[in-house]
């Protein structure tokens, strides 16, 4: 696949999403993740992919398609499908499981300052009580 024919892709995966139309943003996204494109540029396909998964509410979805991201940008020193897998575990009442992760992310040696300090303001709202629903 060419940089026109990937940017074409994503393009009409943005217009179906912007449509209100997820579950084909979703497919259209997965099957991006899944041709012959650079390890990062797949990673990025899952990652958008289960942000709609998500919208949709197939939380099991999502996290599958973020863990097929991860897999993808670990090896190249990556972690931002990973720092979103974390928002996502947050969204979902999944504390444990997020500070868990977001805590792993910020021992990685590769993470920079900035980075770092991203971590470490999700940890701490971590630390505090979760909001009670009315």
């Amino acid at each position: 696949m060419d940089f026109d024919d990937f940017r074409a892709a994503t393009e009409r995966a943005e217009k179906l999403s912007a449509a209100g139309d997820d579950r084909a943003a979703a497919r259209a996204l997965a099957e991006l993740a899944e041709s012959d494109l650079p390890a990062l540029d797949r990673a990025l396909a899952w990652t958008q992919s289960a942000e709609a998964r998500e919208r949709l509410g197939e939380a099991g979805a999502a996290l599958a398609a973020y863990d097929r991201a991860i897999a993808l940008e670990t090896p190249l020193l990556r972690f931002s499908a990973a720092f979103k897998k974390g928002d996502c575990l947050l969204r979902l009442g999944r504390r444990d499981e997020s500070r868990d992760l977001f805590r792993s992310l910020l021992e990685r040696p590769e993470a920079t300052l900035a980075e770092r300090r991203s971590l470490e303001s999700r940890l701490k709202l971590l630390r505090r009580p979760p909001a009670k629903k009315p």
